[in-house]
């Protein structure tokens, strides 16, 4: 009845103004004072109309600021609807060989387990996804551009990301078998990996068939297990529409043009990486922010360092030094730091892009880089989000 009554009346120019511009007590009023103008002449304290006459212009002051507050929310939906986080790199079939050490010149050795060489998803930009998918919940699609290849692992590949709620539309299919990486993983969880490039090599020659995508992404992550050119590109298109570009340096080692440095709002090395990158020392934290504020001056805005068991640092544009030091690891063991780097990348950009203060973004990267290490594997070692959240919150 309130819904017919309120369409009914036809509001006057302030209050359809209200709609738009006032609050919501406004259009109340509006509708308020309408119903007071169109209601049925007021025959006194008494008389039959005196309380339906308050009633009814009660109703539809409701009615107004319900049909208001719906308004109101549907719009606040659509606004506040996430961007997805796009990563544009590499997908591999990780082979995992677990050693008690390297054989040396000529030697033959055993692996440390009879059941060991098993394949697992992984690949720095396939690690990324997942991980933005997992961390970011239902609250944000992940998307991943990528070039699958031509052989058995492709498929495999393909259905660990579909079934992670990993967009992979725009992704190409290569005439390459797929990448590889061998990684030798030792007693203590560190690890050596040798990388086989496959389809990850063999991209378009421009990126137009997924630019819409670059565009439209709340940020997008780069590594460097994929041609230069196709980084150069994505960071071109993304720099030109605003979107922040987060790049990873790890996976081939290579130099950065000074062009492609400009365009980076977060560049993401390592300490070994960094030191490589300005030829400067990286031993101590001090020599770390020195090193840098030298990319800063090249026109890197922000440098976010990870310094293995002694936690993070943040260079910030603005000249601010965050430092974050590393969450206790779940079952109080190390098995396996492969992914490590690239899930807490991963998890600083969903914190990023959700607007989270800097420290805090850093606090939950270290949490998902704790729980990554203390599993087997790339891919099956990256955490969610609840349980990432409520290590952030007990660290």
């Amino acid at each position: 009845v309130l819904a017919r009554s309120a369409s009914a009346v036809r509001l006057p120019s302030q209050v359809m103004l209200s709609r738009s511009r006032f609050p919501a007590q406004a259009l109340a009023r509006g509708f308020a004072s309408t119903a007071a103008r169109r209601s049925p002449p007021f025959v006194g304290p008494e008389g039959p109309w005196a309380s339906g006459h308050r009633w009814w212009a009660a109703g539809l002051a409701a009615a107004g600021v319900a049909v208001l507050a719906s308004q109101a929310g549907s719009r606040k939906s659509l606004d506040c609807e996430a961007k997805p986080l796009l990563v544009c790199g590499s997908l591999n079939a990780d082979i995992i060989i677990e050693i008690s050490r390297f054989p040396k010149k000529g030697e033959t050795l055993g692996t440390r387990s009879p059941d060991t060489g098993i394949m697992v998803p992984g690949g720095k930009g396939a690690n990324q996804a997942v991980a933005a998918a997992r961390l970011s919940g239902s609250s944000r699609k992940a998307e991943f551009v990528c070039q699958f290849g031509n052989d058995s692992h492709a498929g495999k590949l393909e259905k660990v990301l579909v079934d992670n709620g990993v967009e992979i539309k725009g992704s190409g299919r290569a005439d390459k078998p797929s990448g590889q990486a061998f990684i030798f993983l030792e007693e203590d969880g560190s690890n050596s990996i040798l990388i086989v490039g496959g389809s990850n090599v063999a991209w378009p020659k421009e990126v137009t068939s997924f630019a819409r995508q670059i565009r439209s992404a709340s940020a997008v992550l780069l590594q460097r297990e994929i041609p230069e050119y196709i980084n150069e590109a994505v960071a071109q298109v993304a720099f030109e529409a605003g979107v922040p570009v987060i790049q990873d340096v790890g996976g081939e080692e290579r130099s950065f043009s000074d062009a492609q440095l400009r365009r980076l709002t977060y560049i993401c090395p390592n300490e070994t990486e960094l030191e490589r990158l300005t030829g400067m020392p990286t031993d101590s934290k001090e020599k770390v922010v020195a090193a840098a504020r030298t990319l800063q001056k090249k026109g890197v805005k922000n440098v976010l360092c990870t310094l293995g068991s002694d936690g993070a640092v943040l260079i910030t544009a603005d000249g601010k030094v965050l430092k974050q030091g590393c969450c206790p690891v779940p079952g109080g063991k190390v098995v396996d730091t492969t992914g490590a780097g690239d899930c807490f990348r991963s998890a600083f950009a969903v914190a990023l892009v959700e607007g989270r203060p800097l420290q805090e973004c850093l606090k939950f990267a270290a949490a998902a880089g704790a729980i990554t290490v203390s599993r087997l594997g790339a891919v099956p070692s990256l955490p969610s989000r609840d349980e990432t959240e409520a290590l952030a919150k007990s660290s």
